[in-house]
């Protein structure tokens, strides 16, 4: 699979290069289809956004929880046969240009892209002060071509709603990872690093890899059915697995800490200090608290049971894998 070439300054992409221009928080399906006109359109496509997300400078205190890490979107734009991916630096410097000269600076006199892909709610310059046919207008005195991609609906299995990073985050915190899922054309997976834990699992039979220094948002907590990939040292994976974020209530006091922990199906590995993902297929249950160890071992059978059923190579073919 070609890697992607990361651009951090303003300079001539190679000539021909069609470029998608947004804030791709995800990289849903939506963004999905900018990125394919950018591979109609060009020699080779690219992707240019903003790093940090405009609302993590503009309005912090509103800035939502990201979807993706950023080794997470490299690996998803090889997927997508993306060649570049321009990061621009974003800053209330970047934020104060008039769209008049984010164009002249950053699209004509600098990357100088073959065609702009955007789309139809897109907002660029100071004060989002402009749009589609702004560009167009703007791009037209360098001889760029301007494609606007309509709004894509969701998929009619996914029930409804609207195709945007905002639902897929509501879905989320609802739990809901499998109705994300279908609009963002893959479970939804989290980034960490397997930090040691209590230890209860492994004493119970039931091994579990307790991850921490999550970069992005996690659904609400549960027993899921999914995946675990190894990032590092060695990349592993993805395996079938049963997950439980939460509080252990069977052992721990209702403020006890949020945990994520996952156990591998019909692997022992250890995983300490290994960064991992974690991929969330299917909820299966809320977290209960159990009266004895007994009762909570017959329901963690169920739940790695089901997780057989439904985590299948089909299902694992389609995760975000390293």
């Amino acid at each position: 699979m070609p890697s992607v070439a990361v651009h951090t300054a303003v300079a001539p992409l190679p000539p021909g290069t069609a470029l998608a221009i947004g804030a791709f928080d995800g990289l849903h399906l939506g963004h999905q289809a900018l990125v394919e006109q950018a591979r109609r359109k060009g020699t080779a496509a690219g992707l240019l956004t903003f790093d940090p997300h405009p609302a993590e400078i503009l309005a912090p205190e509103r800035a939502p929880p990201r979807l993706a890490t950023a080794g997470q979107r490299i690996r998803l734009l090889e997927r997508f046969g993306v060649a570049h991916l321009v990061l621009l630096p974003f800053d209330r410097t970047l934020a104060a240009l008039t769209p008049e000269a984010f164009v002249e600076r950053v699209l004509l006199d600098g990357l100088r892209p073959r065609a702009v892909i955007v789309g139809a709610s897109f907002r660029f310059g100071r004060g989002r002060s402009g749009g589609p046919k702004d560009l167009s207008r703007l791009c037209a005195r360098g001889d760029v071509e301007v494609v606007v991609v309509d709004e894509v609906p969701p998929p009619p299995e996914c029930g409804g709603g609207f195709l945007s990073s905002t639902e897929i985050r509501r879905r989320l915190a609802a739990g809901d990872v499998a109705g994300a899922a279908c609009l963002l054309g893959r479970p939804h997976a989290v980034e960490g690093v397997v930090e040691r834990g209590a230890g209860r699992g492994r004493a119970l039979g039931v091994p579990t890899a307790n991850v921490g220094s999550i970069e992005n948002v996690l659904p609400a907590p549960g027993i899921y059915a999914g995946a675990l990939a190894v990032l590092a040292p060695e990349r592993v994976g993805p395996m079938p697995a049963a997950i439980s974020l939460g509080r252990n209530p069977t052992f721990t006091d209702p403020g006890a800490p949020l945990v994520l922990e996952v156990h591998v199906l019909d692997r022992d590995l250890d995983l300490y200090g290994a960064r991992v993902e974690v991929s969330f297929v299917e909820r299966l249950r809320d977290e209960l608290a159990f009266d004895d160890v007994a009762a909570l071992l017959r329901r963690i059978e169920d739940d790695v049971a089901r997780t057989r059923r439904i985590v299948t190579p089909s299902v694992l073919a389609n995760v975000l894998a390293p």
